[in-house]
């Protein structure tokens, strides 16, 4: 099988995976047809089917398949021998009848059971194109090919995807009660707190200079002087008091001043004696 033909039957199945829940082994209906296209061609279509579907299968005959695989035809002991080692499934139909007809009944509108269909008949296929989410498969030449996901699948497919990343149900309650509290919070005068201008960025305004505290000189607070005169007649022990070595007298000055003056004539009546006492020369 080709690269190209390989990637998109893996897109395909990763579509009908995701959106319409295909899982393997996955489910295949066979026609009699299609089991006389591969027998008259040599081809396994249990292996063919598997290459083209990206996984293990399980392959399925009704009834009524298995009864027009059994009229006369060139190829129908081979085919009725294949047609033995796939499982059966039931059909409602008491008689047998045509196996497309059949087959158009089991999958109905909607393909409920997620099976694959392997058809030859073009009525069958043409009819089955407008159920979404049936991969259908037919032997071209020799090889199994899968048909192109039509534009109903792909429309079903956006609904689906819309529905799961959409809000469901109780999400939807949970809005309408939100919703509900606002009106109400809007009606009773409750307003949401506005926020102010931001405060500068700090690293952006300037640093300001650091002031050094000087300490301030003491103020002596201006006291009234004290009465002395006053407080030297009321005691009568001031008198007799000394007074202090750092404020001296009037007294004492005036006694330092005599003193000297007598040592200065005492040392000019020394020089003279002096003098007088040394011979003349």
């Amino acid at each position: 099988m080709r690269v190209k033909r390989t990637k998109a039957y893996k897109k395909a199945m990763q579509f009908y995976r995701q959106v319409f829940n295909f899982r393997a082994p996955y489910q295949v209906l066979l026609s009699p047809d299609f089991i006389l296209a591969c027998v008259q061609k040599n081809i396994e279509p249990v292996k063919s089917l598997e290459e083209a579907l990206q996984g293990p299968i399980k392959p399925f005959l009704t009834f009524c398949a298995i009864s027009d695989v059994r009229k006369e035809s060139e190829f129908r002991d081979k085919a009725v021998a294949i047609s033995k080692t796939f499982e059966k499934r039931r059909c409602p139909h008491k008689d047998p009848i045509e196996a497309t007809q059949c087959m158009a009944e089991i999958m109905g509108k909607e393909n409920k059971n997620n099976l694959c269909v392997a058809v030859q008949d073009d009525n069958l296929r043409l009819a089955l194109r407008r159920v979404p989410g049936v991969p259908i498969l037919y032997l071209q030449r020799n090889v199994v090919v899968m048909e192109r996901i039509k534009e109903v699948g792909k429309e079903v497919g956006r609904e689906i995807s819309r529905e799961k990343m959409g809000v469901s149900e109780a999400e939807k309650k949970m809005l309408r009660i939100v919703k509900r509290k606002e009106i109400e919070e809007k009606v009773a005068g409750k307003r949401r707190k506005v926020k102010g201008p931001r405060a500068p960025n700090p690293l952006s305004v300037k640093k300001q200079a650091k002031t050094v505290k000087t300490a301030k000189p003491a103020v002596k607070k201006n006291l009234p002087p004290k009465d002395t005169h006053a407080a030297d007649q009321s005691s009568p022990l001031s008198s007799n008091k000394r007074p202090r070595s750092d404020e001296p007298s009037a007294a004492a000055s005036g006694s330092t001043d005599t003193g000297e003056s007598q040592l200065k004539q005492k040392r000019k009546r020394n020089r003279s004696k002096k003098n007088k006492s040394e011979p003349e020369l």
